[in-house]
Protein backbone atom coordinates (compact mmCIF):
# COMPACT_ATOMS: atom_id res chain seq x y z
CA UNK A 1 0.00 0.00 0.00
CA UNK A 2 3.01 2.14 0.70
CA UNK A 3 5.29 1.98 -1.99
CA UNK A 4 6.63 5.00 -3.14
CA UNK A 5 7.69 3.66 -6.57
CA UNK A 6 4.98 3.28 -8.94
CA UNK A 7 6.36 1.83 -11.50
CA UNK A 8 10.03 1.40 -13.20
CA UNK A 9 10.76 2.48 -16.99
CA UNK A 10 14.07 0.78 -18.41
CA UNK A 11 15.08 0.10 -14.38
CA UNK A 12 14.52 3.96 -13.76
CA UNK A 13 11.83 4.53 -10.79
CA UNK A 14 8.67 6.17 -11.67
CA UNK A 15 7.91 7.41 -8.08
CA UNK A 16 3.92 8.09 -7.02
CA UNK A 17 5.63 12.09 -5.80
CA UNK A 18 6.33 12.76 -8.91
CA UNK A 19 3.81 11.71 -10.68
CA UNK A 20 1.34 13.59 -7.77
CA UNK A 21 3.18 16.79 -8.79
CA UNK A 22 2.85 16.63 -12.32
CA UNK A 23 -1.35 15.88 -12.30
CA UNK A 24 -1.78 18.80 -9.75
CA UNK A 25 0.30 21.15 -12.63
CA UNK A 26 -1.75 19.92 -15.20
CA UNK A 27 -4.99 19.85 -13.13
CA UNK A 28 -4.45 23.26 -11.74
CA UNK A 29 -3.68 24.93 -14.82
CA UNK A 30 -6.50 23.40 -16.69
CA UNK A 31 -9.00 24.58 -13.90
CA UNK A 32 -7.81 28.02 -14.00
CA UNK A 33 -8.03 28.13 -17.72
CA UNK A 34 -11.70 27.05 -17.68
CA UNK A 35 -12.78 29.42 -14.90
CA UNK A 36 -11.08 32.00 -16.82
CA UNK A 37 -12.79 31.23 -19.88
CA UNK A 38 -16.09 31.22 -17.63
CA UNK A 39 -15.62 34.78 -17.13
CA UNK A 40 -14.71 36.10 -20.87
CA UNK A 41 -11.24 36.53 -19.93
CA UNK A 42 -8.23 34.50 -22.05
CA UNK A 43 -7.62 31.74 -20.09
CA UNK A 44 -5.36 29.57 -22.75
CA UNK A 45 -2.80 32.24 -21.63
CA UNK A 46 -2.52 30.56 -18.21
CA UNK A 47 -1.01 27.29 -20.01
CA UNK A 48 1.81 29.63 -21.41
CA UNK A 49 3.00 31.10 -17.99
CA UNK A 50 2.40 27.68 -15.86
CA UNK A 51 6.16 26.74 -17.11
CA UNK A 52 7.62 30.03 -14.78
CA UNK A 53 5.06 29.11 -12.12
CA UNK A 54 6.50 25.68 -11.68
CA UNK A 55 10.27 26.51 -11.89
CA UNK A 56 9.89 29.31 -9.50
CA UNK A 57 7.70 27.12 -7.85
CA UNK A 58 10.30 24.55 -7.13
CA UNK A 59 12.72 26.71 -6.76
CA UNK A 60 11.02 28.28 -3.98
CA UNK A 61 9.84 25.38 -2.14
CA UNK A 62 13.69 24.00 -2.02
CA UNK A 63 15.45 26.98 -0.61
CA UNK A 64 12.96 27.42 2.46
CA UNK A 65 12.98 23.95 3.01
CA UNK A 66 16.94 23.58 2.93
CA UNK A 67 16.71 27.20 4.86
CA UNK A 68 14.31 25.71 7.67
CA UNK A 69 15.84 22.57 7.91
CA UNK A 70 19.98 23.70 7.79
CA UNK A 71 20.91 21.19 10.23
CA UNK A 72 19.80 18.07 7.64
CA UNK A 73 22.36 19.73 4.89
CA UNK A 74 25.26 21.58 7.37
CA UNK A 75 27.46 18.60 7.21
CA UNK A 76 26.94 17.74 3.47
CA UNK A 77 26.31 21.29 1.47
CA UNK A 78 26.20 19.62 -1.86
CA UNK A 79 23.31 17.76 -0.73
CA UNK A 80 21.12 20.69 -0.94
CA UNK A 81 20.69 20.01 -4.87
CA UNK A 82 19.73 16.28 -4.02
CA UNK A 83 16.02 17.18 -4.96
CA UNK A 84 14.89 13.68 -5.61
CA UNK A 85 15.63 13.24 -2.50
CA UNK A 86 12.58 15.21 -1.33
CA UNK A 87 12.22 18.22 0.61
CA UNK A 88 9.73 21.30 -0.51
CA UNK A 89 8.08 23.51 1.71
CA UNK A 90 4.63 24.22 0.43
CA UNK A 91 4.97 28.42 1.74
CA UNK A 92 8.30 28.51 -0.59
CA UNK A 93 6.35 26.79 -3.71
CA UNK A 94 3.58 29.28 -3.53
CA UNK A 95 6.05 32.16 -2.97
CA UNK A 96 8.08 31.27 -6.07
CA UNK A 97 4.69 30.18 -8.02
CA UNK A 98 3.40 33.57 -7.40
CA UNK A 99 7.04 35.42 -8.23
CA UNK A 100 6.92 33.47 -11.56
CA UNK A 101 3.27 33.73 -12.30
CA UNK A 102 3.73 38.07 -11.30
CA UNK A 103 7.00 37.72 -14.10
CA UNK A 104 5.30 36.70 -16.77
CA UNK A 105 1.92 38.17 -16.37
CA UNK A 106 2.67 41.69 -15.61
CA UNK A 107 2.71 42.88 -19.61
CA UNK A 108 0.29 40.67 -20.87
CA UNK A 109 -3.39 41.00 -22.29
CA UNK A 110 -4.87 39.76 -18.07
CA UNK A 111 -4.45 40.91 -14.72
CA UNK A 112 -2.21 38.60 -12.66
CA UNK A 113 -4.90 38.74 -9.87
CA UNK A 114 -7.10 37.40 -11.72
CA UNK A 115 -5.34 34.78 -12.52
CA UNK A 116 -4.64 33.82 -8.69
CA UNK A 117 -7.74 34.27 -8.35
CA UNK A 118 -8.75 31.54 -10.83
CA UNK A 119 -5.89 29.88 -9.45
CA UNK A 120 -6.48 28.72 -5.94
CA UNK A 121 -9.04 25.74 -6.61
CA UNK A 122 -6.42 24.32 -8.61
CA UNK A 123 -3.74 24.53 -6.07
CA UNK A 124 -5.80 23.19 -3.59
CA UNK A 125 -6.75 19.85 -6.04
CA UNK A 126 -3.09 19.90 -5.87
CA UNK A 127 -2.71 19.43 -2.29
CA UNK A 128 -5.04 16.66 -1.86
CA UNK A 129 -3.03 15.21 -4.91
CA UNK A 130 0.36 15.50 -3.29
CA UNK A 131 -0.80 14.41 0.05
CA UNK A 132 -3.33 11.83 -0.85
CA UNK A 133 -1.05 10.16 -3.35
CA UNK A 134 2.42 11.73 -3.10
CA UNK A 135 3.41 11.88 0.63
CA UNK A 136 1.06 8.94 1.48
CA UNK A 137 3.37 6.58 -1.06
CA UNK A 138 6.53 7.72 0.73
CA UNK A 139 5.32 8.05 4.43
CA UNK A 140 7.51 11.28 4.65
CA UNK A 141 5.72 13.71 7.03
CA UNK A 142 6.16 12.40 9.89
CA UNK A 143 3.51 12.27 12.74
CA UNK A 144 3.43 11.61 16.03
CA UNK A 145 3.41 8.12 17.70
CA UNK A 146 -0.24 7.72 19.43
CA UNK A 147 -1.52 4.42 20.26
CA UNK A 148 -4.87 2.84 18.39
CA UNK A 149 -6.55 2.00 21.24
CA UNK A 150 -6.36 6.54 21.74
CA UNK A 151 -6.34 7.05 18.07
CA UNK A 152 -8.24 4.41 15.79
CA UNK A 153 -6.97 5.89 12.39
CA UNK A 154 -3.84 5.28 13.46
CA UNK A 155 -1.15 4.27 10.92
CA UNK A 156 2.39 2.26 10.13
CA UNK A 157 4.10 3.67 7.12
CA UNK A 158 7.13 1.08 6.62
CA UNK A 159 9.15 3.79 4.87
CA UNK A 160 8.96 6.74 7.74
CA UNK A 161 11.78 7.75 10.46
CA UNK A 162 10.52 5.65 13.17
CA UNK A 163 10.95 2.20 10.38
CA UNK A 164 14.63 3.88 9.32
CA UNK A 165 13.14 4.88 5.96
CA UNK A 166 12.28 1.36 5.41
CA UNK A 167 14.91 -0.61 6.82
CA UNK A 168 12.55 -2.52 9.26
CA UNK A 169 9.41 -2.03 6.96
CA UNK A 170 7.59 -4.78 9.33
CA UNK A 171 7.42 -3.45 12.54
CA UNK A 172 4.01 -1.80 13.40
CA UNK A 173 4.60 1.66 14.76
CA UNK A 174 1.10 3.25 14.80
CA UNK A 175 0.96 7.08 14.42
CA UNK A 176 -1.01 10.14 13.27
CA UNK A 177 -1.11 9.89 9.39
CA UNK A 178 -0.42 13.13 8.85
CA UNK A 179 -0.26 13.06 5.03
CA UNK A 180 -3.96 12.29 5.17
CA UNK A 181 -4.59 15.19 7.36
CA UNK A 182 -2.43 17.40 4.48
CA UNK A 183 -5.19 16.12 2.00
CA UNK A 184 -8.35 16.75 4.04
CA UNK A 185 -6.56 20.51 4.49
CA UNK A 186 -6.38 20.54 0.61
CA UNK A 187 -9.98 19.39 0.15
CA UNK A 188 -11.14 21.98 2.42
CA UNK A 189 -9.22 24.92 0.31
CA UNK A 190 -11.01 23.48 -2.09
CA UNK A 191 -14.98 23.92 -1.33
CA UNK A 192 -13.91 27.25 0.35
CA UNK A 193 -12.27 28.51 -2.64
CA UNK A 194 -15.09 27.25 -5.31
CA UNK A 195 -17.72 29.12 -3.08
CA UNK A 196 -15.66 32.14 -2.85
CA UNK A 197 -15.44 31.84 -6.66
CA UNK A 198 -18.68 31.22 -7.49
CA UNK A 199 -19.97 34.07 -5.58
CA UNK A 200 -17.76 36.14 -7.58
CA UNK A 201 -16.59 38.53 -5.45
CA UNK A 202 -13.84 40.90 -5.97
CA UNK A 203 -10.74 40.22 -7.78
CA UNK A 204 -8.13 39.05 -5.63
CA UNK A 205 -10.49 37.96 -2.85
CA UNK A 206 -10.40 34.09 -3.74
CA UNK A 207 -6.46 34.53 -3.85
CA UNK A 208 -6.29 35.79 -0.15
CA UNK A 209 -9.02 33.98 1.08
CA UNK A 210 -6.85 30.25 0.03
CA UNK A 211 -3.80 32.05 1.72
CA UNK A 212 -5.34 32.98 5.03
CA UNK A 213 -7.53 29.86 4.92
CA UNK A 214 -4.32 27.42 3.79
CA UNK A 215 -2.08 28.74 6.83
CA UNK A 216 -5.05 28.66 9.54
CA UNK A 217 -6.33 25.30 8.68
CA UNK A 218 -3.14 23.51 8.36
CA UNK A 219 -1.64 25.06 11.21
CA UNK A 220 -5.04 23.66 13.38
CA UNK A 221 -5.53 20.06 11.97
CA UNK A 222 -2.23 19.17 10.99
CA UNK A 223 1.36 20.96 12.15
CA UNK A 224 0.23 20.50 16.20
CA UNK A 225 0.53 16.26 15.00
CA UNK A 226 3.69 16.22 13.33
CA UNK A 227 7.07 15.47 14.46
CA UNK A 228 9.35 18.27 14.11
CA UNK A 229 10.97 20.98 16.25
CA UNK A 230 9.10 23.13 18.13
CA UNK A 231 9.81 26.79 18.53
CA UNK A 232 9.00 29.40 21.20
CA UNK A 233 6.53 26.75 23.20
CA UNK A 234 8.08 23.68 23.48
CA UNK A 235 6.19 19.78 24.63
CA UNK A 236 4.47 17.23 23.48
CA UNK A 237 1.97 14.97 24.57
CA UNK A 238 2.50 11.73 24.40
CA UNK A 239 -0.73 9.94 25.05
CA UNK A 240 -2.54 11.95 22.22
CA UNK A 241 0.15 12.18 19.96
CA UNK A 242 0.73 16.24 19.51
CA UNK A 243 2.82 19.03 20.22
CA UNK A 244 4.06 22.73 20.29
CA UNK A 245 4.43 25.43 18.11
CA UNK A 246 6.07 24.29 14.68
CA UNK A 247 8.10 26.67 12.04
CA UNK A 248 5.47 26.61 9.42
CA UNK A 249 2.65 27.32 12.30
CA UNK A 250 4.89 30.68 12.79
CA UNK A 251 5.56 31.72 9.24
CA UNK A 252 1.81 30.73 8.96
CA UNK A 253 1.01 34.03 10.84
CA UNK A 254 2.95 36.23 8.55
CA UNK A 255 0.89 34.62 5.92
CA UNK A 256 -2.57 35.00 8.02
CA UNK A 257 -1.57 38.90 8.74
CA UNK A 258 -1.12 39.24 4.93
CA UNK A 259 -3.92 37.60 3.69
CA UNK A 260 -6.43 39.78 5.93
CA UNK A 261 -4.64 43.49 4.78
CA UNK A 262 -4.71 41.85 1.11
CA UNK A 263 -8.61 41.33 1.43
CA UNK A 264 -9.34 44.80 2.76
CA UNK A 265 -6.77 46.52 -0.12
CA UNK A 266 -8.40 44.44 -2.69
CA UNK A 267 -12.45 45.45 -1.78
CA UNK A 268 -11.38 48.82 -1.29
CA UNK A 269 -9.60 48.98 -4.81
CA UNK A 270 -12.00 47.21 -6.40
CA UNK A 271 -15.33 45.36 -6.71
CA UNK A 272 -17.07 42.49 -8.18
CA UNK A 273 -18.17 44.08 -11.40
CA UNK A 274 -14.62 44.34 -12.34
CA UNK A 275 -14.95 41.13 -13.33
CA UNK A 276 -17.49 42.26 -16.12
CA UNK A 277 -15.28 44.97 -17.32
CA UNK A 278 -13.68 44.38 -20.60
CA UNK A 279 -9.87 43.50 -20.03
CA UNK A 280 -8.67 46.47 -21.89
CA UNK A 281 -10.23 48.67 -19.67
CA UNK A 282 -8.80 47.21 -16.59
CA UNK A 283 -5.33 47.01 -18.02
CA UNK A 284 -4.97 50.08 -20.21
CA UNK A 285 -7.35 52.06 -18.36
CA UNK A 286 -4.98 52.71 -15.13
CA UNK A 287 -2.02 53.42 -17.38
CA UNK A 288 -4.59 55.78 -19.63
CA UNK A 289 -5.39 57.93 -17.02
CA UNK A 290 -2.10 58.30 -15.81
CA UNK A 291 -0.94 59.41 -18.91
CA UNK A 292 -3.41 61.31 -18.99
CA UNK A 293 -2.72 63.01 -15.33
CA UNK A 294 0.92 63.56 -16.74
CA UNK A 295 -0.11 65.42 -19.22
CA UNK A 296 -2.70 67.64 -17.89
CA UNK A 297 0.40 68.51 -15.03
CA UNK A 298 2.60 69.30 -16.99
CA UNK A 299 0.24 71.66 -18.98
CA UNK A 300 -0.18 73.69 -15.76
CA UNK A 301 3.44 73.82 -15.43
CA UNK A 302 3.86 75.88 -18.91
CA UNK A 303 3.73 79.88 -18.70
CA UNK A 304 0.41 81.56 -19.74
CA UNK A 305 0.50 83.66 -22.57
CA UNK A 306 -0.52 87.08 -21.75
CA UNK A 307 -3.38 88.24 -23.60
CA UNK A 308 -3.14 91.92 -24.82
CA UNK A 309 -6.04 94.53 -25.57
CA UNK A 310 -6.13 95.97 -28.72
CA UNK A 311 -4.58 99.70 -27.23
CA UNK A 312 -1.58 97.89 -25.97
CA UNK A 313 -1.20 95.82 -29.25
CA UNK A 314 -1.60 99.28 -30.97
CA UNK A 315 0.48 101.25 -28.68
CA UNK A 316 4.11 100.75 -28.79
CA UNK A 317 6.64 99.72 -26.81
CA UNK A 318 8.68 102.71 -25.54
CA UNK A 319 12.13 101.85 -23.79
CA UNK A 320 13.37 104.07 -20.88
CA UNK A 321 16.69 104.52 -23.16
CA UNK A 322 14.95 105.97 -26.14
CA UNK A 323 13.29 108.72 -23.68
CA UNK A 324 16.12 109.66 -22.32
CA UNK A 325 18.72 109.44 -24.91
CA UNK A 326 18.68 112.56 -28.02
CA UNK A 327 18.58 111.45 -31.19
CA UNK A 328 21.30 112.60 -33.60
CA UNK A 329 20.55 114.36 -36.66
CA UNK A 330 20.84 112.16 -39.74
CA UNK A 331 24.18 113.73 -41.56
Amino acid sequence: MFNPVAFTVFGYPIRWYGIAMALALLVSTWLASALLKKRGREGELVWDGVIWAAIFGIVGARIIYVLTNWSNYADNPLSVFYVNQGGLSFHGGILGGILGCWLYFRNKKIRFIEIMDAAAPGVSIGIMLVRFLGNLSNGDISGYKVSQKIIPWALSFPQDEYHNFGQNPTEFIPRHPTEIYGGIVGLLLLIITLIVWFKKTTPGTNFYTFILGYSLIRSLIEEPFRNVPHYIIDFQNELYGFGGVTMTQLVSIFFIIVAIFGLVAVNKKGCPADWDKPISELVLGASQKEGLEAHGNARSKKPSRRIMTPKQEKKPASSSLDAKTPRKPFR
